[in-house]
């Protein structure tokens, strides 16, 4: 007598008998009452609201290039390096501007020595022709009536030639001092023009070379119309900002949203930072801000978008980051007790959007809010139809 088969054996001999039953037929989905999550998620990155930018400075061109730049995201020290632009018009003729200051002040020593020598000369003469006079002077004071008339008269004519000869000395020191003055002037004035050329130049240099003004992280700005961080060999202009040291509590994410969600969001909705380097933590938030103007990303993108700002309620210093792109989710007001249907059973790609019912009857369907999975059934369909996933 054989033994009763089991109620497994059973079921797994009907399953084996109905395993290819209607294989062809679609899956069924249904429409039914629920809420509806209206969530909005935009891609975006941390940045800081303030920071210490460090831009292109005066220059005596206003266009130069980047030399070498710290990397985005580097830690620094007050003082040290951060950006060197191209200081090659300065430092090309840097050593002929110190061989102009070697050349004034060897000139200048030269020059004095000569004119100390002939200055003494000079004031050696004058001593020699006050000497004359004096000696000229003291015959001369000698009573006429003790010489004879003839001596009397060449010992007056002496005094007066020594007299002459005297100022004359005297006048051409004077006009020697005057003269050393004048040129000594004139040589310290090239002097200092050439130290001061040369000055000029090295302050150029050193301020071509932009440190960091305090402790903190290097955030470097993006190219104006590139879409990428500015790098070496990118050309710049006086005032433009290149990096920032930012004061990190002030970071929060930014965002963009494109202008066909335009009104979609408000101030004040609350909303989740996820940052794409550590996918499993969140960090709550609420939006702050949203431009009054959308912008292009970049002059090469038709695209535009309006900036969103969402403060954080806390900050975690150890992984937060000024450039971290993050995925910010704002959170709307749910549709609550709606007609929902599933979005794999509408066919959005006519003007009419339309939903295939399991009856093969095709219906026109007008919907409201969507997410991904579901849209609101404003009419058309009504709760608890069952429809065909559209191909």
């Amino acid at each position: 007598m054989h033994p009763r088969p089991t109620a497994a054996l059973l079921a797994l001999v009907a399953s084996s008998c109905f395993s290819g039953y209607r294989s062809d037929a679609p899956a069924t989905l249904r429409v039914h009452r629920g809420t509806l999550a209206r969530d909005v998620t935009l891609t975006g990155e941390l940045r800081a609201a303030r920071g210490i930018d460090i831009a292109v400075p005066r220059l005596p061109s206003w266009q130069t290039s980047i030399k070498w730049i710290a990397a985005d995201g580097d830690e620094v020290k007050q003082g040290a390096r951060v950006v060197e632009l191209d200081n090659s018009a300065f430092t090309s003729n840097l050593d002929a501007k110190r061989q102009a200051v070697t050349q004034a002040e060897r000139e200048l020593q030269q020059r004095e020595a000569e004119w100390a020598a002939d200055t003494l000369q000079k004031e050696i003469d004058v001593e020699t022709k006050r000497a004359e006079y004096g000696k000229a002077k003291v015959d001369a004071v000698v009573p006429s009536d003790l010489l004879s008339a003839r001596e009397y008269q060449d010992r007056q004519l002496k005094l007066k030639r020594a007299e002459v000869e005297l100022q004359k000395a005297t006048d051409v020191l004077r006009s020697q001092k005057a003269g050393v003055a004048a040129d000594r002037q004139n040589l310290r004035l090239a002097q200092q023009k050439a130290q001061r050329e040369l000055q000029t130049a090295n302050d150029a240099i050193e301020e071509l070379l932009l440190r960091a003004p305090r402790d903190g992280i290097v955030v470097l700005r993006d190219h104006p119309w590139e879409g990428r961080r500015l790098q070496e060999g990118d050309g710049v202009w006086i005032g433009m900002p290149l990096a920032q040291i930012p004061e990190m509590e002030s970071l929060r994410a930014e965002a963009g949203l494109a202008d066909v969600d335009d009104g979609k969001i408000a101030l004040g909705y609350p909303a989740t930072v996820v940052l794409d380097a550590y996918p499993s933590i969140q960090f709550r938030g609420r939006v702050a801000e949203i431009s009054a103007v959308a912008q292009e990303s970049n002059r090469q993108s038709l695209r535009r978008a309006f900036r969103v700002v969402v403060t954080l309620d806390r900050l975690d210093p150890a992984r937060m980051r000024p450039g971290l792109s993050a995925r910010v989710i704002v959170h709307r007001p749910p549709s609550r007790d709606a007609i929902l249907a599933p979005r794999a059973a509408l066919d959005f790609s006519a003007k009419q959007t339309r939903a295939k019912l399991a009856s093969g009857k095709s219906v026109a369907v007008t919907v409201g809010d969507c997410n991904a999975q579901e849209c609101v059934v404003m009419s058309g369909l009504t709760e608890g139809q069952e429809l065909v996933p559209h191909a």
